[in-house]
């Protein structure tokens, strides 16, 4: 359901497609460092057979914004934490784990 793409200026890192529904994650070198955008579009098809997209979903649809929105977060805090990584690793230190979470169950 998601695609990488190339990393290429004016190029989308990565795209999550749910049907119709589009989440478009965006990267954009700033003097803070990266920054990730995403932008969200519905395609859909006119009278004439035209295919366009909009930025209007309708209340069926928002559970699968939910979902692509979801899924972008994920990808976004996947390429964060590999970006994290490889800054300890050139500083010379070690990559600090996320604790184990322990389950609720006795």
């Amino acid at each position: 359901m998601s695609t990488p793409q190339n990393r290429s200026e004016n190029r989308p890192v990565h795209t999550v497609r749910h049907g119709r529904i589009k989440a478009t994650v965006w990267l954009n070198q700033t003097q803070r460092g990266p920054m990730h955008n995403v932008t969200l579009t519905r395609s859909y098809q006119d009278e004439e057979g035209n295919w366009h997209d909009t930025q209007s979903f309708g209340f069926d649809e928002l559970m699968t914004v939910a979902k692509a929105v979801f899924d972008a977060h994920t990808f976004i805090s996947n390429e964060r934490a590999k970006s994290n990584e490889a800054s300890e690793q050139r500083k010379g230190g070690t990559a600090k784990k996320a604790p184990t979470r322990q389950s609720a169950s006795a």
